[in-house]
């Protein structure tokens, strides 16, 4: 019997690195019949919770609406009575706003920076500096960890580092080669080609639109650029295709749209190279590791949380920041290296990754913080 009755409460469970690692830690403390609790508004990835250990609270706690928040909190106050929870685990800004404005006698609360968020103007730097008002704080990548203290003026507190970890027990799992033949006819993608994938959701900071000016430098006719992420962002979308039909690049680029993880794993399976160009540092990036494991060379830009990922490995994956004009050569280079070459660059990073990077260490580590803060 464990010594916590914990409850993660994060806005939503559809997608994302946030809701990935809220999904891993709960089930992984199922496997060890840990009882465990979540709040959230919903999503579809609550399919994918052990539903014999896990127990899903659902409350809207991913509204935007501050005012709404004494009232959500009344209700997160009233779950944790009923259910004996002393640890409260927020992983999201608003849940920790929803947490401060209630009583936290015989609880203890944790938050995870999943991210060093934006906003200069003093009520947003207040609204993100709650995830720093609980009794304990972790961060996902050192360079959270360091933007965080430097930009909230974190000074009476330590931050705790449990990097984010990617599921290198499924990425050594065999690849289905009939699940992968089916879905590269589906989407008709042209395996003669070099094909370059760009793993990110369609957003302008995640750097698309400049991605497409990159490979107008390239000759295309032998490349195959695909991009795999949601596409809520309608207009953005719409600015990219624009842009690739502007520029006769529609035989260039294919958007598959969101895809589910066996997707993405095949699509790092089948891709020569794989790309990570946000226009600002991100708190960590797991599809650079993701990619790296299945033995796909990177280009990411070298800061923020990929930075840290990218430490002990080859400079071939490494970019200078926002440095556009470099990639073309770097891109060339990294597409037509010679078998050997590659394997040489990859040789150590799957120890790298098992050591630093695993889901295995992270949910571990979490483990061991949940019951040392018990203890």
């Amino acid at each position: 019997m464990s010594s916590f009755n914990l409850v993660q409460i994060v806005p939503s469970l559809d997608s994302g690195g946030v809701e990935r690692g809220t999904v891993d830690v709960a089930n992984f403390l199922a496997e060890k019949k840990i009882k465990n609790f979540i709040i959230t508004s919903g999503g579809n990835m609550i399919k994918e919770l052990n539903d014999n250990y896990v127990h899903v609270h659902h409350l809207p706690v991913s509204s935007k609406n501050f005012f709404s928040y004494p009232s959500i909190g009344r209700q997160i106050n009233k779950f944790i009575q009923t259910n004996n929870i002393d640890l409260v685990h927020v992983r999201s800004r608003g849940p920790a706003w929803m947490i401060n404005l209630i009583s936290k006698n015989n609880i203890k609360t944790i938050s995870t920076f999943h991210n060093v968020y934006g906003g200069n103007s003093f009520i947003k730097k207040i609204y993100n500096k709650g995830l720093s008002k609980m009794d304990h704080l972790i961060a996902i990548s050192d360079y959270v960890k360091e933007t965080v203290i430097e930009k909230y003026n974190i000074t009476n507190k330590n931050i705790l580092v449990i990097n984010r970890g990617i599921d290198t027990e499924y990425f050594n799992k065999p690849i289905n080669n009939y699940k992968k033949e089916d879905f590269i006819n589906r989407h008709q993608i042209d395996m003669s080609k070099k094909i370059i994938l760009f793993p990110a959701r369609l957003t302008r900071w995640k750097g698309q639109l400049e991605f497409v000016d990159v490979i107008k430098k390239i000759t295309t006719d032998s490349i195959l650029v695909l991009f795999a992420g949601d596409t809520k962002n309608e207009s953005y979308t719409k600015q990219l295709r624009e842009k690739m039909n502007k520029n006769n690049l529609n035989k260039t680029f294919k958007i598959l749209g969101k895809v589910n993880q066996e997707e993405m794993r095949l699509l790092f399976d089948i891709s020569d190279l794989s790309v990570s160009l946000p226009l600002r540092a991100e708190g960590f990036g797991r599809t650079i590791s993701e990619s790296l494991y299945s033995g796909t060379p990177v280009i990411a830009f070298n800061y923020g949380g990929a930075k840290n990922q990218l430490e002990h490995l080859s400079d071939f994956f490494k970019s200078t920041p926002q440095d556009f004009e470099k990639l073309p050569n770097k891109i060339d280079l990294l597409l037509n290296l010679s078998e050997n070459k590659k394997i040489n660059i990859l040789q150590n990073v799957k120890t790298v990754i098992e050591n630093n990077f695993s889901k295995e260490n992270m949910v571990n580590k979490y483990l061991e913080f949940y019951e040392s803060v018990k203890s």
